[in-house]
């Protein structure tokens, strides 16, 4: 029988397996290019799109999309563009579409890989439908890449010791965040209520991410790793 923890964990990956790409722009002919655009990519998933930052943020933190799309048209001339676009990379990378000379407000975050940048001009929809793709597919490389490594020079254990120290704290988040809202969601304001739920969320997904990542090493025949120490 499944743990609370495993339930959600469950509910969670098929809800960020159904929510895969989140367009924040306004409604638009371009907006309608774009879902068109990504829609043709065949793209695995849902294309949901968002009219304003605040429905865009919102929808990030409920349903945690693969990939988030920005356009700077919903943003507002008071909040900076390099803190709209931070915000949301706590829910996943993100693709802002700004005109060219706003590039250099968020250059800090496109090198740290949180951010890409698509210049709106030209066939920008094109451009920006590449970034998804490539957003999309380039996590599952990564993934084979370190997993790979990870196997080659880690100590056997490591992963089984990483999983164990990671989940259990995890666990009591988990539990604690879900007897707080099972116990005070008609009581709470909407946003701390949804606030509660973004953190069960995320540790869901760091709890799959850690799981992921042990279980190559769960696989491994005992006499295999024994040969390995002993090399």
């Amino acid at each position: 029988m499944k743990d609370i923890a495993e339930v959600v964990t469950d509910q969670a990956v098929v809800q960020w397996k159904k929510n895969q790409v989140l367009i924040g722009m306004p409604e638009s002919d371009e907006c309608d290019e774009l879902f068109r655009c990504l829609r043709d990519a065949t793209l695995p998933g849902e294309i949901a799109v968002a009219s304003t930052f605040m429905e865009l943020e919102s929808r990030a933190a409920r349903d945690l999309p693969a990939i988030i799309v920005l356009s700077e048209k919903i943003v507002r001339a008071s909040t900076p563009l390099a803190e709209a676009a931070h915000r949301l990379t706590v829910f996943a990378p993100v693709i802002v579409l700004a005109s060219s000379e706003r590039q250099s407000e968020v250059v800090g975050l496109v090198v740290s890989g949180e951010v890409d940048f698509v210049t709106i001009e030209g066939e920008f929809v094109s451009v920006a439908t590449a970034f998804v793709e490539r957003r999309l597919k380039w996590p599952q490389g990564y993934s084979r890449e370190f997993r790979s490594a990870w196997s080659a020079d880690a100590p056997s254990d490591f992963a089984e010791i990483l999983r164990h120290e990671i989940n259990n704290p995890l666990t009591g988040i988990l539990g604690n965040a879900e007897l707080l809202l099972s116990q005070l969601r008609d009581k709470l304001p909407p946003l701390s209520v949804q606030r509660l739920e973004t953190v069960v969320d995320l540790a869901v997904r760091l709890r799959e991410k850690v799981r992921r990542l042990a279980e190559p090493r769960r696989a491994e025949p005992q006499a295999h790793r024994s040969s390995a120490r002993s090399a």
